[in-house]
């Protein structure tokens, strides 16, 4: 089919990218840039949707990746203590080879937590701060039985000081990290169990493997301590790719909606949303979720979520995300994948390259995930060339320039025609 997307409409998209970035710059979590192009968001939204609403708020931003410094502390004071062990007397081995265990199995379970599970676990040690939600609404015609979701994230990242100083050098790297910290976390449980049998002997049985540990380690936590600055030093990423681009795909789908709303379908409602704190542990879509719950499953939502857009030729429709161990919606994926290619646009489900895989294990997790956690059906649109993107992502170079034209054009065809699709095959 073809669908076209006027000059003026497009022009206005990348126009919106600049605009942000020269108006506001970077937006760390929290910060009051985030709640800057946040407002620029909902002026935006508020020239084209029937309603406009921001909802406030608080988190710790700081504990997501701030943990990341507490468990190399945490790892390397556990081998230390296994080290005075050696000299102590007998009396205080169980008392240090106890907290020797504890400190490296605290730090595993703060990772999981924080990283693989983006629980809270810490967050009530850091400061308290306020962020915002912005949610455009469309009402539909007729009693609300459905709601149709589009969203992405205002907020950028701090800067990844390891990627823009190894590329994706530091995948490796910090695998190796974790592997040496599983190791120690074997080892301090071996020894333990064998100080509480009686076997004092053998206290310095893992004397020398702890010496390499930390000669090999040393490295590796150094540098995923100083992962990202300290404090809002980290706060020089423009985050055009990730995620302008999506932003300015949302509210260019507002001004389509607000001129065409013959394609809203039937008792449906559509709510364009931009999250604060996605990249502080997708806090905002947590915040959202959390409050609207009842409301979104009684009224048989669906979500896609757009996140990373920089290529026209190559969209991916994320199906799973191995960090948090989510899988999205079948139903969902396939009405992407086909009103991408009802408008000739290329696009596969993730996982059709070795690269994407490997990355995927340590990339985090997107907002969709939230939702399809929650048992809200729920997809993520990214069009990522991973290959060139170690260049710029979550680093100051990701700058308006990395958005390939085209790109917006066809994420925004993509969301028209699965409207469309959804007003001409309602369920």
């Amino acid at each position: 089919m073809e669908l076209e997307i006027s000059k003026e409409e497009t022009d206005y998209m990348y126009k919106l990218v600049e605009k942000i970035i020269e108006e506001v710059g970077p937006r760390m979590p929290c910060s009051p840039q985030e709640a800057e192009g946040a407002k620029i968001i909902k002026t935006e939204l508020q020239q084209t949707c029937d309603d406009v609403v921001v909802e406030s708020f608080t988190c710790h931003p700081k504990a997501f990746l701030g943990w990341i410094k507490m468990i190399i502390i945490m790892s390397f004071f556990s081998m230390l203590f296994y080290l005075f062990m050696q000299w102590v007397s007998d009396i205080l081995l169980i008392a240090f080879s106890l907290i020797s265990f504890l400190l490296i199995f605290l730090s595993f379970l703060i990772m999981w937590e924080e990283l693989f599970n983006y629980n809270e676990f810490i967050d009530a040690i850091f400061r308290k701060r306020k962020s915002q939600n912005v949610i455009g609404k469309f009402r539909g015609k007729e009693e609300q039985k459905k709601i149709i979701i589009f969203s992405c994230h205002i907020d950028s990242a701090l800067q990844f000081n390891l990627l823009k100083m190894l590329g994706w050098g530091f995948i490796p790297l910090t695998f190796i990290g974790i592997l040496l910290m599983l190791t120690w976390l074997i080892l301090s449980f071996i020894n333990l169990i064998l100080i509480i049998m009686g076997f004092i002997s053998l206290k310095g049985i893992f004397l020398w493997t702890t010496y390499w540990l930390l000669i090999i380690g040393t490295p590796c936590f150094l540098g995923l301590f100083f992962f990202v600055p300290l404090g809002d030093k980290g706060n020089v990423v423009p985050g055009a790719v990730d995620n302008l681009s999506s932003c300015a795909v949302i509210v260019g789908l507002g001004r389509y909606i607000n001129k065409h709303k013959e394609i809203i379908p039937k008792n449906t409602e559509i709510r364009l949303i931009s999250y604060g704190c996605e990249e502080s542990g997708l806090r905002g879509s947590r915040r959202y979720v959390s409050a609207h719950l009842e409301e979104l499953k009684k009224n048989d939502t669906i979500v896609v979520n757009m996140d990373g857009l920089e290529t026209p030729d190559m969209f991916h429709v994320i199906e799973y995300e191995p960090t948090t161990r989510t899988r999205h919606s079948e139903e969902v994926i396939q009405k992407l994948l086909k009103a991408a290619e009802l408008v000739g646009i290329k696009a596969n489900r993730l996982g059709a390259g070795k690269l994407e895989k490997t990355l995927s294990r340590l990339s985090g997790g997107s907002d969709a995930a939230v939702f399809s956690k929650a048992n809200i059906k729920a997809a993520f649109l990214n069009s990522a060339d991973w290959k060139r993107r170690s260049s710029y992502y979550h680093q100051d170079t990701d700058t308006p320039d990395k958005i390939r034209g085209g790109t917006l054009e066809n994420a925004l065809k993509i969301c028209i025609t699965f409207l469309l699709n959804e007003k001409k095959y309602p369920e």
